[in-house]
């Protein structure tokens, strides 16, 4: 049996490939590991992406796709990522895990966010008051802006819950660990007569009344809630602040004029990346802290 004699040089140029591949020393250049959620089958397109526009940029990334918020809550926690592109209550779970986080970049899309209490025109429901002994549908426990701060915000002015009825389809909806798209199944509900109020957020509201006038003309809006801040990327407090900028930089650089970056900012249902602030969270880590669970649905 001949062995094959490998030259030193391509040995040592095969150890280099990794090396050169990222651009120099990898001391000088880490990459950055970056977690987020595999809500829907473009995740795995938009991160692709991600991570072709971040080397053209020299900054090399990776990404991990995780099952569940929760998820990417412990792996931030254990530093298993960087940065984590959460939901708003991911966010808001991991700041007051950790006490304190940094919020560094967002969509144009999640600033400024409100849910809004719409109810069905045949429910005799004009005013907050008038929701007792009415059934209110919820969304995913899990979701920031369908759950959370509305029944947050709501108790602060004075709705009580335990006198109203409460349709929650979490169980139905939240099977996959992804809350984003509950207020769809919320309106779904409140179409078919299965409750009379339910929280969807303002955008999906208005695209209602423009995509599907007939359709929104069976219900009204009663209550708006506070702005809040929505999805962002979350680094731990002690995460290099040189890196998290130079990373929200690039974010802000994406203006769509190359193919690459358009995908990334159509899946992702935005204009621009935007400087992200713990401003639009205060509300958020309050009423994790303080917040009494809905009764019992049915």
């Amino acid at each position: 049996m001949r062995m094959r004699i490998v030259p030193f040089a391509a040995v040592l140029a095969l150890s280099l490939c990794p090396v050169l591949a990222r651009g120099g020393n990898p001391d000088k250049n880490p990459v950055l590991r970056i977690g987020a959620v595999a809500y829907s089958p473009s995740s795995v397109t938009v991160w692709r992406g991600m991570r072709y526009y971040f080397s053209q940029k020299g900054m090399p990334i990776e990404f991990v796709l995780y099952s569940t918020y929760d998820d990417l809550v412990r792996a931030l926690d254990d530093r298993q990522v960087d940065l984590a592109w959460n939901s708003p209550l991911a966010h808001g779970k991991f700041h007051a895990l950790a006490g304190d986080s940094q919020a560094v970049v967002m969509r144009d899309v999640d600033r400024d966010y409100r849910s809004k209490l719409i109810v069905r025109r045949d429910a005799n429901i004009n005013r907050l008051e008038d929701l007792a002994g009415k059934t209110m549908v919820f969304g995913s426990c899990d979701s920031a802006e369908a759950t959370v701060l509305p029944t947050y915000y709501l108790r602060k002015e004075g709705v009580a819950f335990d006198r109203v009825r409460i349709l929650s389809l979490h169980a139905e909806v939240d099977a996959r660990g992804v809350p984003c798209h509950s207020e769809q199944h919320v309106l779904e509900a409140l179409r078919k007569g299965r409750g009379n109020a339910g929280i969807l957020s303002e955008r999906l509201w208005k695209r209602l009344q423009t995509d599907q006038p007939e359709v929104a003309q069976s219900f009204k809006e009663i209550w708006t809630s506070p702005p809040f801040s929505h999805c962002v990327f979350t680094a731990r407090k002690d995460f290099d602040r040189e890196r998290a900028k130079r990373f929200a930089d690039l974010m802000l650089a994406m203006d769509g004029k190359d193919p690459v970056s358009a995908e990334i900012l159509r899946l992702e249902h935005c204009a621009k990346w935007v400087p992200g602030s713990q401003e639009g969270y205060q509300d958020l880590v309050k009423a994790l802290k303080t917040a009494a669970p809905l009764p019992a649905g049915q």
